[in-house]
């Protein structure tokens, strides 16, 4: 197999599994939110900065303002782009809050 085919195809994996872990993610958000949710409204305002409005969000206290905060991400157009940004500039509060919404 050639490098370039070599390259290709780790490339589609790697974007699949992304994907997968954002769909998965979206998923247990929505299980997680009806069920503990009581009506909390998910914001509709649009923002281009979802970096600032996690560090606003404080999910690092309460599991459910990180399910919010996904629950709203997914409503942001290119939400999985930012997703990914997201998740690249805030890795470990990231894990810590995915950590604790899989334990739920």
């Amino acid at each position: 197999m050639s490098h370039a085919l070599s390259w290709l195809l780790s490339t589609v994996c790697v974007n699949m599994a992304d994907r997968w872990s954002w769909y998965t993610l979206c998923s247990k958000c929505e299980r997680v939110y009806a069920r503990y949710g009581d009506g909390s409204p998910i914001p509709d305002h649009f923002s281009d900065s979802p970096l600032e409005v996690l560090d606003e969000t404080n999910v690092e206290v309460n599991v459910m303002c990180f399910v919010v905060y996904i629950l709203w991400l997914k409503q942001q157009p290119d939400s999985f782009k930012k997703y990914l940004d997201v998740l690249e500039q805030r890795c470990e509060l990231w894990r810590e809050c995915v950590y604790k919404l899989w334990r739920l």
